[in-house]
C-alpha cells in the first residue's frame, strides 16, 4: 500500500491508499472555535465599521494580536469525510495542522444496519498507524465498507 496525503486549511491527513477509496478522504467543514468562523477567513478582523461611523466619531475596531509569544493553538472543529475500503480497523492521521484530538463530538455512517466504531488517539504515526508517535489519529472500524463522516475538536 501508498501512503496518501490530503491538505486544506493547513490540515494534513495522512492514510493508507488501500484503507480507503481513493478520492474519498476529505475535509467538509474546518471551523475555528475563537471566531466561529472557517479557518481561512479573516473578514471578522475588520470589525464592519468605518472610522467615524459608531457614535460620537469613535475609531473603528482594528484587531491586532502582538503578543506572538503566547498566541498558542487554536480550538478547531473538523468534520472529515472517508469511505472505508474493507472492514478492517483503519487509521487516518492527522500529520499536520493539529497537535492533539480533544475529542469527537459526533459521526455519521451509510453501512445499512451496520456498526462504526470511531476512536481517537494522539499517539499516532504517519501514514496510518495509531500507536508509536506523537500525532493525533482518528481510528475507524466499520462491519461494512462505506462511507463516514466524524467530526472532532482539535487543536492546532
Amino acid at each position: 500500500m501508498a501512503t496518501e496525503t490530503y491538505t486544506r486549511k493547513g490540515l494534513t491527513i495522512s492514510f493508507d491508499d488501500g484503507d480507503f477509496t481513493t478520492g474519498t478522504v476529505s475535509v467538509l467543514l474546518d471551523l475555528d472555535m475563537r471566531t466561529g468562523t472557517p479557518v481561512d477567513e479573516t473578514a471578522w478582523l475588520d470589525g464592519g465599521a468605518a472610522a467615524g461611523s459608531y457614535p460620537g466619531g469613535l475609531a473603528g475596531f482594528q484587531a491586532k494580536n502582538t503578543n506572538t509569544t503566547n498566541a498558542g493553538g487554536n480550538l478547531r472543529m473538523v468534520t472529515i469525510q472517508a469511505t472505508l475500503a474493507d472492514t478492517a480497523e483503519q487509521t487516518l492521521t492527522i500529520s499536520a495542522g493539529a497537535s492533539k484530538i480533544v475529542s469527537i463530538i459526533g459521526y455519521t455512517y451509510e453501512g445499512t444496519d451496520d456498526a462504526l466504531t470511531l476512536t481517537f488517539t494522539n499517539t499516532g504515526t504517519a501514514p496510518a498507524t495509531k500507536t508509536g508517535g506523537s500525532l493525533p489519529a482518528i481510528v475507524a472500524h466499520g462491519e461494512t465498507a462505506a462511507i463516514f463522516t466524524v467530526t472532532a475538536m482539535v487543536l492546532g
